[in-house]
């Protein structure tokens, strides 16, 4: 658990409360993990396997708009902001999840400020990331379909 992300900069004092807090979960493929407008509670960390994200377009089609694997994270912005899920996530081959629960979180928050804070840093970074990746690829959408059109 050391090389995920989100609790790197954890001494060893602070990732033994972590990794006691954390849940263990398996999958088989095609197996759905959670649905789109499920309530969200989780961090879900991928340990082993391969996950696809699902999204309900408008016709009512599900649309694989990503797929995970080994140490990515999802769930992110549910476990913070308590949210219902906006995508439906499935195995897409035997999986295992490592959970952090947000009920568990909040409690090691308030016991432990300085182990909350570090984990939401980690957490804000890794949005940045993904939101800049996203702003890029908008970016180069629009640029090619302007460009097609013209």
């Amino acid at each position: 658990m050391e090389r995920i992300h989100i609790f790197q900069g954890l001494d060893g004092r602070e990732m033994g409360l972590v990794k006691a807090l954390l849940e263990s979960r398996e999958y088989d493929p095609n197996e759905m993990i959670y649905k789109e407008g499920d309530r969200g509670d989780s961090l879900n960390i991928i340990e082993k396997g391969k996950v696809k994200i699902h999204k309900t377009m408008i016709q009512g089609d599900q649309f694989c708009i990503a797929t995970l694997r080994q140490g990515d994270i999802f769930g992110i912005m549910s476990f913070l902001d308590s949210s219902d899920h906006d995508a439906t996530i499935i195995a897409d081959q035997r999986t295992k999840l490592v959970i952090l629960r947000k009920s568990a979180f909040d409690t090691l928050s308030r016991t432990h400020p300085s182990i909350g804070c570090k984990i939401l840093l980690r957490l804000a970074t890794h949005l940045a990331s993904i939101v800049r990746n996203m702003n890029s690829q908008y970016i180069d959408l629009t640029h090619l379909t302007f460009r097609k059109g013209k």
